[in-house]
């Protein structure tokens, strides 16, 4: 019922607002893709009554509808028989918040349960467990022989529950670590303190926000990984991969602040006072808490949804060469709601299933079409493991044979602003778009590299390959192609400051940005479509590990 219910009001939204599509007939070539109409799509794509298109969630259904919609009105094909959807099942596992709490019991036998978000890092995500014991405040957990500065050096977390506070010692204001590396203040800075942390040999390691950041909680802190961490999917039936490691590691997990506030009640100690101390000093502030003992109680639950991609196809005009195919890919999913706050997700990738769209209305407009097929793939489960990308390589609507070539676009709408700044989030000027591939084929580069020497963007290619740091190359939908030894080329204009944030929105993307890469992807794809060979795929993934 959900799902009919959502594609009817997506259908009854579109009719109401399409634009006649006869009165507004534009020529048959690129020019077909304007920043005008990319900017409607990103819009409703991206609007709070998308409420962050998040998987499991009718609002992505409603996304669904509005895309497979848009594809009926320009007349492309279906992609699947009679049908514009390719269903598949998620399994999705969460916390079970009545049943899942932290415990805290005073040396006289008095309790107080504490049931706020966990956000559980090792093991990542939702689990069943049920542990207590003494805690041990540990400062930051750091120790580090560069500042002379140790955090365990007057304790013996061995067996414990370790408490610490993310990032590490700040300046007054809360704004400059004292520490050089800029790192300390990324959102993942937990993994520059694992090491020492997992040698300490604790039960388990709390961490919550220090006072200085003015967050009490993760999810506001980091909004983006705590709906990551919140819950856990996967395809239906597919056994998930155990890592034998993970099995000697201590338990992590994000909490609340007012856990650390109640187990230091008493103790004349306040976490702001504690950390103002160390940041003064540089030297550790560590005490085993007495007269309390801390249970952590963790109940999952499970449950199953279908949601789908959605496919399209422009058919080509020769009779033996329209039987391959050539993918435009995208995601439109996207985080959803975290801690009351929308993710719209205007880059995160409305752009892309906005270039997608634009791209498939400018092949659709063509009076002679290329010699191959064409098909336009929006997926969903990207943002949770390229599910929807892995369910089409597995269970695929043409032949992975057949298929020539995947071009993937992922977040193609922003220009570099100064707060894009650092390694972690590397961005594009006005002119220009990271273009990620590994390689497979040279044929594929030579013709993208041919229509850029005459397009006004450039391709940057310098976050390609499989060992760069940020291993983009295998973060989008484009991977799953690559692992059928179907070559990739990857669009994206970067990670800016407002990934997986509520910052992500409409009015932050350069659509005249969009409409230059959008022609350049369609160009590129029609090239590959059109030429008479097939691409030879010189260096392909198979081969990898061979080598």
């Amino acid at each position: 019922m959900k799902r009919n219910l959502a594609a009817v009001i997506g259908i009854t939204i579109i009719i109401l607002t399409a634009n006649d599509a006869a009165a507004q007939k534009k020529s048959a070539t690129a020019e077909v893709i304007t920043a005008s109409d990319l900017e409607s799509h990103v819009s409703f794509l991206a609007s709070p009554l998308m409420k962050g298109r998040a998987n499991g969630e009718e609002s992505l259904d409603l996304a669904a509808a509005y895309i497979a919609t848009q594809a009926r009105l320009m007349g492309l094909k279906p992609g699947n028989g009679n049908s514009y959807y390719q269903y598949y099942t998620i399994s999705k596992k969460e916390f079970d918040k009545e049943k899942t709490y932290i415990s805290i019991t005073k040396g006289h036998g008095d309790s107080v349960t504490i049931r706020k978000p966990i956000y559980q890092l090792v093991p990542t995500g939702p689990a069943d467990l049920s542990l207590s014991g003494e805690v041990v405040f540990a400062g930051y957990g750091i120790k580090s022989d560069k500042y002379k500065y140790n955090d365990f050096e007057n304790i013996k977390p061995e067996g414990k529950i370790l408490l610490v506070m993310d990032r590490a010692p700040m300046s007054e204001d809360g704004k400059k670590c004292r520490f050089e590396e800029g790192s300390w203040l990324s959102t993942m800075n937990i993994q520059m303190k694992l090491t020492s942390l997992i040698l300490t040999k604790p039960k388990a390691i709390l961490v919550v926000t220090d006072p200085k950041s003015g967050f009490s909680s993760f999810g506001d802190a980091s909004p983006g990984l705590a709906g990551y961490l919140a819950s856990s999917m996967s395809l239906k039936g597919e056994k998930q991969p155990i890592n034998p490691m993970m099995a000697n590691l201590p338990r992590i997990a994000f909490v609340d602040a007012s856990v650390a506030n109640e187990l230091l009640e008493g103790t004349g100690h306040t976490l702001a006072e504690l950390q103002k101390q160390i940041d003064s000093n540089l030297k550790s502030n560590s005490f085993v808490i007495e007269g309390k003992k801390l249970r952590l109680n963790e109940v999952s639950i499970q449950k199953d949804h279908v949601q789908s991609n959605v496919a399209a196809f422009v058919e080509g005009r020769d009779p033996l060469l329209k039987n391959e195919i050539v993918i435009f890919s995208g995601h439109y999913d996207h985080v959803g709601i975290t801690n009351g706050k929308i993710n719209t997700g205007a880059d995160d990738n409305a752009s892309g299933c906005a270039g997608l769209l634009s791209i498939a209305e400018a092949f659709q407009s063509l009076g002679k079409k290329p010699l191959r097929s064409v098909l336009f793939l929006w997926v969903s489960g990207e943002e949770i493991g390229l599910y929807g990308s892995k369910s089409y390589t597995d269970n695929p609507l043409f032949p992975l044979d057949k298929t020539v070539a995947d071009l993937n676009m992922d977040m193609i709408g922003r220009v570099k602003t100064p707060a894009d700044s650092t390694s972690e989030t590397p961005m594009t000027d006005k002119f220009s778009v990271f273009v990620i591939t590994g390689n497979q084929s040279k044929e594929l580069t030579e013709i993208a590299n041919a229509v850029d020497s005459k397009s006004p963007i450039v391709l940057d290619y310098s976050l390609s390959g499989r060992n760069h740091p940020l291993q983009l190359f295998s973060r989008s939908d484009h991977y799953n192609f690559v692992k059928k030894d179907i070559p990739v080329l990857f669009f994206s204009t970067g990670i800016h400051t407002d990934y997986h944030t509520p910052g992500d929105v409409v009015e932050k993307l350069d659509y005249e940005k969009m409409e230059l890469v959008t022609r350049t992807m369609f160009q590129i794809g029609f090239e590959v479509a059109d030429r008479k060979t097939r691409l030879v795929v010189d260096n392909p993934f198979s081969s990898w590990n061979k080598k």
